[in-house]
């Protein structure tokens, strides 16, 4: 791995943190933060820029790499849903959790096509 590589792969990772933070706050109505809740949300980040990747090139050699995307985006439901809904004060945690992966996924692929535009560069296939 190039250091460029690596500088794309922590951008990544912060642009996913911020995506996190900014839809369950979205969801939660509370844009207050404590230590334990940043590092929750580094960890379910860090999840989502390995795993939607890995599970998309895995299912891409069996042919059907839409399915790892939807596998990977469960798994980040559950996620979601054990690690950052918990810190939040919502009636229903599994719709909450739900919503927060929607928004959070849908914020990191339209950041992703903004750097592909004008940057000519992209965040998600670089795995």
């Amino acid at each position: 791995m190039s250091i460029e590589e690596l500088i794309l792969l922590v951008i990544a990772l912060i642009v996913a943190s911020i995506m996190f933070y900014v839809s369950a706050s979205i969801i939660g109505h509370d844009w207050t933060t404590s230590g334990t809740y940043v590092l929750r949300i580094i960890f379910v980040s860090a999840i989502s820029v390995f795993v939607i990747p890995l599970f998309s090139d895995v299912m891409g050699e069996l042919g059907v790499q839409e399915l790892g995307l939807l596998f990977a985006f469960v798994l980040i439901i559950v996620v979601v849903r054990y690690l950052i809904v918990d810190e939040l004060t919502v009636e229903e945690d599994w719709l909450a959790s739900i919503f927060i992966a929607f928004i959070a996924v849908v914020l990191i692929f339209i950041v992703d096509e903004i750097a592909e535009t004008y940057f000519e560069t992209s965040l998600l296939p670089l795995f």
